[in-house]
């Protein structure tokens, strides 16, 4: 049954939602309650592969929520993961008698081809922010983001190959059926993302199907991307040949684009929809933030306007108060897998060779310029270039960048690289920490690494409920003033020594491609800025 708030009761784990009643867990250590691998749409099976998501279907008796479910199907390294049957939530929220709660959606990273809801655990902020969270799973990489002319039925919703983010839409209507009787307020909504889900989050602002469905939206590290429905075309038919031959049903790529352009549309689509849902995964592999190999959030002209984000400038989009945020070192994680420096890495001459150190540290710097104000001051530019925006905040991220506070090491390899911010929202060490367990999180950063996490959840909540983070509700903390262009300090830098946080309004500004260009050009030997520009940068979508 429904709580009855009004009478002072204490919200239970069993609790009743439009399609059945589910039965949660507590977080004793917390506070919280937590209702974990909840349907919010039909699996996405069969004959609903590649079509818009459904409502789930009702059932009797009580389900049991209390394990994530399966992540939606993608490669783990060289092995496939999760299932097709995908489409659940978490919700997490205070275990309190409170009622009309601002509630948290969240989009995981992965670059739209790998990560699922698990990976942000809420139950620690759900406490610390008096608020409801929420994390998603949704549909990734071939399953989530495909476009094929042998698929389209003229439904345009299903023709839109914005599956993925359809599901977010569809998350987001689940939480106005359901979230009130958790003690959620239905008019209090922020969509929040990381990564590829900010950029999902950032498609949703111009998306028409998303609106009155998020009232604040927060895009951590996400950044504008958009891709021509041409581009999916060409992926899905270049996966196709390739999965031909490598099956051996066909003995060339010549024959196969043959067999493909003898098939009916009717034949074509029957053979894509048989096609085993692992085979999809691996043929369309792994991207690593690069753009040309995964086309996604496709300007289809009904879940995305066809001039994508120009739709800004028209102010034909949800103008909602925005939260940036973007990481010092922001590049670092990718120069460090980059094929350019893994084996010097390995070998270790990355710390020996003074020329590759260079090098490296070159990628990170420039590299990191360009990809954090992609995420934050060209997003905050465009947002507020639109005179009925409300305001818009910006954060910089750069804890593990002061000598000290972390390993030496780690501070040269990574400083604060994309998601490390992640895990001061969650409390959990899921991200960064849990790949160099030794010399990043220690018993001698906790002082300030702690200070910073507390005041991340204070701006955070001030932001969930009032679309300001303002102090976040401590006379202690530095006020976050809102981006503007003629402002003198545009942008929050959140830092901490090993004692203390160190937090306050900045005057960084990072530049775009082309003023970094320059810079490089001026400042870096020809070998290295051929190297960045040619090898390690090309094709990744911030430099495109």
């Amino acid at each position: 049954m429904k709580h009855k708030q009004d009478q002072g009761l204490k919200p239970q784990t069993l609790q009743q939602t439009k399609y059945g009643a589910i039965d949660g867990k507590i977080y004793e250590q917390y506070g919280t309650l937590g209702w974990l691998g909840v349907p919010y749409a039909a699996p996405p099976v069969g004959a609903l592969r590649w079509k818009a998501p459904c409502e789930p279907d009702a059932w009797t008796g009580t389900r049991t929520a209390k394990e994530f479910a399966a992540c939606s199907l993608q490669l783990s390294g060289e092995t496939i993961a999760g299932s097709e049957d995908s489409l659940y939530l978490n919700i997490w929220r205070p275990n309190t008698t409170s009622s009309k709660l601002p509630v948290m959606v969240f989009l995981h990273g992965g670059g739209n081809m790998t990560g699922s809801g698990k990976d942000f655990q809420g139950e620690q902020l759900a406490r610390n922010t008096n608020s409801i969270i929420i994390s998603v799973n949704y549909r990734l990489g071939a399953l989530g983001f495909f476009q094929n002319a042998a698929l389209k039925t003229g439904n345009p919703l299903d023709d839109s190959g914005n599956y993925g983010l359809l599901d977010a839409f569809r998350a987001l209507q689940w939480v106005q059926d359901n979230i009130e009787g958790f003690g959620g307020d239905t008019g209090n909504v922020t969509l929040a993302g990381q990564s590829a889900g900010a950029r999902n989050v950032l498609a949703a602002l111009i998306s028409p199907l998303s609106k009155g469905l998020f009232q604040k939206a927060a895009a951590f590290s996400g950044g504008l991307t958009t891709a021509a429905p041409e581009e999916g075309e060409q992926k899905s038919e270049h996966a196709l040949v390739k999965l031909l031959v490598q099956e051996g049903t066909m003995t060339s790529i010549e024959h196969a684009r043959t067999w493909i352009g003898m098939q009916s549309q009717a034949q074509l689509a029957s053979y894509l929809r048989e096609l085993p849902a692992d085979k999809l995964v691996t043929v369309y592999g792994s991207t690593a933030i690069r753009m040309q190999p995964f086309p996604q959030l496709f300007r289809d002209g009904t879940v995305i306007p066809k001039e994508g984000f120009d739709a800004i400038n028209s102010g034909n989009y949800a103008q909602v108060p925005v939260l940036l945020g973007s990481l010092e070192t922001e590049f670092s994680s990718f120069a460090f897998g980059d094929p350019y420096f893994v084996p010097s890495f390995h070998d270790e001459t990355l710390f020996t060779d003074e020329t590759k150190a260079k090098q490296y540290a070159a990628a990170l710097n420039y590299g990191s310029e360009v990809y954090a104000g992609f995420n934050t001051e060209r997003v905050a530019e465009r947002l507020t270039s639109e005179a009925g925006q409300p305001p818009v905040y910006a954060y910089r991220f750069a804890w593990g960048t002061q000598a000290g506070v972390i390993s030496e090491r780690l501070q040269t390899l990574l400083g604060a690289p994309h998601g490390a911010d992640m895990d001061f929202y969650t409390g959990h060490a899921d991200g960064v920490v849990a790949l160099f367990p030794e010399g990043y999180f220690s018993e001698q950063n906790k002082p300030g690494r702690e200070a910073l996490s507390g005041a991340m959840a204070a701006y955070l909540k001030q932001f969930l409920y009032t679309g300001n983070p303002g102090r976040g509700g401590s006379s202690e903390l530095a006020e976050w003033t809102p981006w503007s262009k003629d402002a003198e300090a545009p942008i929050m830098r959140l830092d901490a020594s090993i004692p203390t946080a160190e937090i306050g309004m900045s005057t960084q500004y990072n530049g775009g491609k082309d003023v970094v260009m320059a810079k490089m050009k001026k400042e870096l030997p020809d070998e290295t800025y051929k190297l960045l520009t040619e090898k390690v940068f090309a094709g990744r979508f911030f430099w495109e």
